[in-house]
């Protein structure tokens, strides 16, 4: 992978799923750990059928938070049992951190997710689909990285990976999409990688950007790279759609036109915001409106004739 892509995994990761030096039973019901790793071999679709830990969990140096003493196999095995059935998974970190009594130092987690991202990258690349994943754009590279990160390096996406074959970056942002349903925490993450494999598009079109260079930058957080100037506005996904909307209440000076803030999600904020713009212009009004693809096509091209009209550059 880039270098770019290996410094930024960290800081774009752990904002989407903690450090935790603990165990603790996520939203499937799998005992995980650290950054989002996995500690159970269980299936995450039939609770209890195979509760038994991966082996990584005893690789780690587990301690006792009351002692410090380096914890037995057998202890280990306690402690993930205890986690495995506690059902914890929808309860607050502090709630699941209380029922534990084993930890783990960050640089176990550092070495840990190394290792699993490492392994995760010849996976990956082992894939025909991603064979070329060393030339890939570092967008894209994180892009993918990300969602193996949720999905496993074995993720079946058979439209996404068609066009991660063919280095079809815009098609590939609109096929990442994972599944989120009863699992709010995949949202920010499908935000980011629409928008990481839509860069990836912009930085391998002509003429040929870096393809070492990262143009998200994960230090700062989504709101601050959509409003950095650092890449065009892709109003193609939600989050772009949003941010046109709050540029042009500004340079509109017209606050109605503001969603509330920069999350990728498509809530009651945008769609009014979106909905005033479309009165202002006489434009099909869609108060329904999910996603981007909703707004349909006249009104994203009044968005852009918009931008045309006060020098901003945009994606289309």
């Amino acid at each position: 992978m880039h270098q770019s892509v290996a410094d930024a995994f960290f800081p774009f990761t752990i904002p989407l799923e903690g450090r935790v030096n603990f165990m603790y039973l996520d939203v499937k019901s799998l005992v995980s750990t650290g950054i989002g790793n996995l500690l159970d071999a269980d299936s995450s679709e039939h609770f209890g059928t195979n509760p038994t830990p991966l082996p990584d969990i005893f690789t780690l140096n587990w301690t006792d938070v009351n002692t410090g003493a380096l914890a037995s196999n057998l202890e280990i095995s306690a402690e993930y049992t205890r986690v495995k059935f506690s059902g914890t998974s929808h309860a607050t970190l502090a709630q699941k951190e209380a029922i534990t009594t084993l930890r783990i130092t960050d640089a176990d987690i550092d070495t840990l997710v190394r290792s699993k991202l490492a392994s995760f990258e010849s996976t990956l690349q082992g894939r025909p689909e991603f064979s070329n994943l060393q030339n890939w754009p570092a967008d894209a590279q994180l892009g993918l990285f990300s969602m193996a990160w949720a999905a496993g390096p074995l993720f079946r996406f058979p439209n996404f990976q068609a066009a991660a074959a063919s280095e079809d970056w815009f098609t590939a942002a609109a096929e990442s999409h994972m599944d989120d349903t009863g699992n709010p925490g995949l949202i920010p993450r499908n935000v980011r990688n629409g928008l990481l494999f839509t860069l990836a598009g912009w930085m391998a079109a002509p003429p040929p950007g870096t393809l070492s260079a990262l143009v998200y930058d994960p230090n700062i957080s989504l709101a601050e790279n959509m409003r950095s100037n650092n890449f065009p506005i892709p109003l193609t996904l939600d989050i772009g759609l949003q941010t046109a909307l709050e540029r042009l209440a500004t340079e509109l000076s017209n606050p109605a036109y503001d969603p509330n803030g920069l999350d990728g999600v498509f809530g009651p904020g945008v769609r009014t915001a979106l909905t005033t713009f479309q009165s202002d212009f006489g434009l099909p009004q869609t108060p329904g409106a999910k996603h981007v693809g909703d707004a349909g096509t006249a009104t994203i091209d009044a968005i852009a004739a918009q931008f045309d009209s006060i020098g901003i550059s945009y994606l289309r």
